[in-house]
């Protein structure tokens, strides 16, 4: 699976490069040499774009140069954000000089030639807030739950999507540990996309998850991205350092001497793609405690459509959407996925939270979607 989805993204980054070049550099730049310069670093850029892919999925790269060559992809994708608005408004200038006749040449060119210019001012400021976002610390959300049959309040804390991996090292992992032990949860929870490498590669990174304290367990789920690379030795070294996973499987989670409450784990989606570790709701259900609650971890927030009301699932967690990542990314999101961030109702007896993810996949940039680190205090209903 490793060799399936960088060749595909790669086909979708070249589509956009193209866009890029014959929608806004061919209609902004009208002299040669800038042109010419321009078309080069589009080219440049989307061979950053091959590199980033290669050091994600198949060789080493340094640290400096995986920052540069992981920058191509937010810069490609900004561009074309850019070229769309550009259309766009380029498309409203030609429908005012057709609707309005005497609306002169020469005030036509001067909207023309601003427009030119705000695109580009636009784009640098665009590029510039992302990155700035994208480096932030993760953002603790306080979120507070009613659970139906939950007799002692228990408070629990969500990790997800962190892509262990090329610009997620270990100093990045041990501060994210360090935020979530300060935090003092009852129990921790990832769900999905933890590590997006071969686990060979990041060992150090893996060894700070084993510093995640809580009393009542650390437990996880698959997400897709742990799909791409060889799952068993990921999922071995995981349970190795004392973190639980759950695989279309329920444990109940016990304070004093009591069962609090139940918490299940599936396995993501991707696995009924290629027919290994498939998602199971009715198995990871079986061992359940009916009389207490029951919160469901799922990595894609689009696992809810299989959950019904009689279920009884009071609170599905999932990850897995970034919250969009790159504004306005998030509508393509959605296309694909019911739920993109924060706590909806799903049916009459089930909530769902989907987190924003707490690290980032492609480039170290965030625009309207902050990384988060969530922090739940259930109480009883």
């Amino acid at each position: 699976m490793k060799s399936y989805f960088p060749f595909l993204a790669l086909a979708v980054f070249l589509i956009l490069h193209l866009g890029i070049y014959f929608g806004l550099i061919r209609q902004i730049v009208k002299p040669k040499i800038p042109r010419l310069v321009l078309k080069y670093f589009l080219v440049f850029n989307f061979l950053g774009v091959v590199s980033y892919f290669a050091a994600r999925y198949f060789v080493d790269f340094p640290q400096s140069l995986y920052f540069l060559v992981s920058l191509s992809i937010g810069v490609g994708f900004v561009l074309f954000v850019v070229m769309l608005l550009y259309q766009f408004f380029s498309l409203v200038l030609r429908l005012i000089a057709w609707l309005f006749p005497k609306f002169s040449q020469e005030r036509r060119g001067f909207f023309q030639n601003l427009l030119n210019l705000t695109s580009g001012i636009f784009a640098f400021a665009y590029l510039g807030a992302g990155l700035i976002e994208g480096r932030l610390a993760p953002k603790i959300e306080h979120i507070r739950i009613t659970l139906r049959n939950l007799k002692i309040p228990i408070n629990a804390v969500q990790i997800s999507d962190l892509h262990i991996g090329g610009l997620i090292e270990e100093n990045v992992v041990r501060q994210i540990v360090e935020q979530t032990n300060q935090l003092k949860p009852d129990f921790i929870v990832l769900t999905g996309d933890i590590i997006d490498t071969e686990v060979a590669r990041v060992l150090k990174a893996i060894e700070e998850l084993a510093k995640l304290n809580a009393p009542l367990g650390v437990y996880f789920v698959t997400g897709n991205h742990e799909y791409f690379h060889n799952i068993q030795p990921l999922l071995e070294k995981l349970k190795s350092i004392g973190i639980r996973v759950l695989e279309n499987e329920c444990v109940q989670l016990i304070q004093e001497g009591e069962v609090v409450l139940n918490l299940a784990g599936v396995y993501d989606l991707f696995g009924r793609r290629i027919g290994v570790l498939k998602p199971n709701l009715e198995q990871a259900l079986k061992e359940r405690v009916e009389s207490k609650p029951l919160i469901l971890l799922s990595h894609q927030p689009k696992f809810a459509n299989e959950v019904q009301e009689s279920h009884q699932v009071d609170l599905i967690l999932s990850g897995h959407t970034h919250g969009g990542q790159i504004f306005p990314f998030r509508f393509l999101v959605t296309l694909d996925q019911p739920y993109l961030a924060g706590l909806y109702q799903h049916n009459p007896t089930t909530q769902i939270y989907v987190n924003r993810g707490t690290g980032f996949w492609g480039p170290p940039m965030r625009i309207l979607a902050r990384a988060e680190i969530t922090y739940f205090e259930f109480i009883a209903g």
